[in-house]
């Protein structure tokens, strides 16, 4: 790679954190709807400045280790028994050092409304004091040519926190906001908004109980707190 295109490549990836970061901090809690809460689970659901779009907020208290968690998110090949309506996902790049992944999912929509395909860089980061990890996610639409079967996703930002409550237990944040693209209206999109983090962190809980997850992951995560991005203390007391 030239010096040019390092230069072009560090522009665009920073452009891409500022946007995620200013996403998140403009979701006020205050503006947010409780859609679900048992004695695990609470998922909010929060409108986007710039967006006809829900965002949604899960906030689970996990009975398993951080590293389980940590390692099932990490094994992508077995992502279609958990992660809602994914009919594919696989790794596409391991980037240099400790960049991140670039991962390829294909996401599985009712009739006639065309599958989607989404594509995203994940980078962790982790607290060294409290050792709360942060994986944020963020588009990369571009990074393949487009398939004329499916709809690419044009945009997305998210993250998962990972926080370790004790040796066998973990609260885990997972938050998205996507613009699905394609032709589907907002207020059908936003009736099933739910359905994706509920279903999700259903299957979640009972993956991390396989004994495959209770080695911890060998993942390059980078050491720093400022980087683990979290404006999600209403949502826990809530």
């Amino acid at each position: 790679m030239s010096g040019s295109e390092e230069c072009d490549a560090g522009y665009f990836f920073n452009r891409l954190n500022f946007f995620f970061m200013s996403i998140l901090e403009k979701i006020n809690d205050a503006t947010c709807t409780l859609r679900l809460k048992n004695e695990w689970l609470k998922i909010f659901t929060c409108p986007v400045p710039t967006s006809d779009f829900l965002s949604f907020v899960t906030i689970a208290t996990i009975d398993a280790p951080q590293h389980a968690v940590l390692s099932l998110l990490y094994d992508i090949e077995v992502a279609t028994e958990w992660v809602w309506k994914t009919k594919e996902m696989r790794l596409l790049q391991e980037l240099s050092e400790d960049e991140g992944r670039i991962v390829y999912q294909l996401v599985s929509a009712p009739w006639p409304v065309s599958d989607r395909e989404i594509i995203t860089r994940s980078q962790g980061y982790m607290d060294p004091e409290t050792s709360e990890v942060f994986i944020k996610l963020e588009c990369v639409a571009d990074y393949l040519p487009k398939n004329d079967k499916y709809v690419r996703v044009p945009e997305l930002q998210g993250g998962w926190n990972i926080i370790p409550l004790s040796e066998n237990q973990c609260r885990v944040v997972f938050r998205l906001h996507i613009e699905p693209g394609g032709e589907i209206p907002s207020w059908l999109a936003n009736i099933a908004v739910i359905d994706t983090p509920y279903h999700t962190m259903v299957n979640l809980r009972e993956m991390v109980k396989k004994e495959k997850y209770m080695t911890p992951v060998d993942a390059p995560f980078n050491k720093s707190a400022k980087d683990v991005i979290q404006h999600y203390e209403k949502f826990i007391t809530e």
